[in-house]
């Protein structure tokens, strides 16, 4: 699976000398067989000239020997010779690809964590509660909390009135107890986003209970019973979701366009995208989905540009050529606790360059 801390250890990774092997398969089974896979995993490798013959010999045992075949995608990252392996099964497709290097090609993997955000969702009622996240167009459901609360008295007077109060105490009880429980998965790292679901009484109350650093991440809410079913809450959490991100997006490319023309807090297209994330400028890099672009780094100092200059302008070193500058500017966001999103179908940012 798709661990974000083992893909930030990756980013770290310190050259050790030999070449190092990353592989991105698509194991998607309705989209082709496994032999059609084992048959593109050999081609890919077989065009793998710079690999060690010791990495492409254990990527090709793992595949026919130790992989079970449910995952959508697989990557793989190895260097024998620097006891480097590492294996992310994941829930989506991806495009094949091979790349030999120094380090991890890792901009396929940090486009996923960005393309695909992850929701706590929270169906609450009265009795019970259920947790799920929605991650990759996958949902999974956490252990909820459920309590045995007392049906309505049925008898009049001071006695129906007090029982009514214990039935609501505990009520209000299921609903603390949920929150509190809730609060602990956000606090876990479980998810980013937060969207509710139950009857309006129901979600108005388990919101009043979370603290205000949870409640700001309340994206949206839909109806739903107890027994609404995996699929149910899949279908209506994707929905919020897409729309939730669309609209953010929207509004993010619009003001960086705007505070970029006025020079003030933001910059649009390659070269002034890329230099300010190397020097550690950028809380949020917006790119257009897809979008590549060549450049050079300095593997001394770390400067970025897009520009064919060398040596380094600030320390003199060698500069190293990148097929994809823009995947390097990823992940030096994301090492720097940015934000990246990946914007799809935005004219107005293919406009201004792709990238900001």
């Amino acid at each position: 699976m798709l661990d974000d801390r083992a893909v930030r250890k990756l980013m770290d990774y310190v050259p050790g000398g030999n070449p190092v092997v990353s592989l991105y398969l698509d194991t998607d089974m309705t989209r082709r067989t496994k032999e059609q896979a084992l048959l593109v995993l050999r081609g890919l490798l077989k065009d793998a000239d710079d690999a060690d013959r010791a990495d492409l010999s254990k990527i090709e045992d793992y595949f026919s020997l130790d992989y079970d075949w449910q995952a959508k995608g697989v990557a793989v990252f190895s260097s024998d010779g620097d006891g480097l392996w590492e294996v992310f099964t994941l829930p989506v497709p991806v495009q094949d690809g091979v790349f030999v290097g120094d380090r991890p090609y890792l901009q396929p993997l940090v486009t996923l964590m960005a393309l695909y955000e992850r929701y706590g969702i929270a169906l609450v009622s009265r009795e019970q509660a259920r947790f799920f996240r929605l991650y990759m167009d996958e949902v999974m459901e956490f252990p909820g909390l459920e309590s045995s609360i007392p049906g309505r008295h049925k008898q009049g007077g001071w006695a129906q009135a007090r029982y009514q109060r214990h039935i609501d105490e505990r009520a209000a009880q299921v609903l603390r107890s949920a929150a509190e429980a809730f609060v602990d998965l956000f606090e876990r790292g479980e998810f980013d986003h937060v969207i509710l679901a139950g009857t309006d009484e129901n979600v108005s109350a388990f919101e009043e209970l979370l603290p205000a650093g949870v409640r700001e991440r309340v994206v949206g809410s839909f109806a739903a019973d107890m027994t609404a079913t995996t699929k149910d809450i899949k279908e209506e959490a994707s929905r919020i979701a897409r729309e939730f991100e669309r609209e953010r997006a929207s509004r993010l490319v619009e003001e960086a366009i705007t505070k970029a023309a006025k020079g003030k807090g933001a910059t649009t297209g390659p070269d002034d995208t890329v230099n300010a994330v190397a020097q550690g400028r950028v809380q949020i890099l917006l790119v257009q989905e897809g979008f590549q672009t060549p450049g050079r780094v300095c593997p001394n100092c770390g400067y970025m540009t897009i520009q064919p200059v060398s040596p380094c302008p600030y320390c003199f070193s060698d500069m190293k050529e990148l097929p994809d500058i823009v995947s390097r500017a990823i992940e030096q966001t994301v090492k720097a606790n940015g934000k990246v999103i990946v914007v799809q179908g935005d004219s107005k940012l293919k406009e201004a360059g792709s990238i900001a």
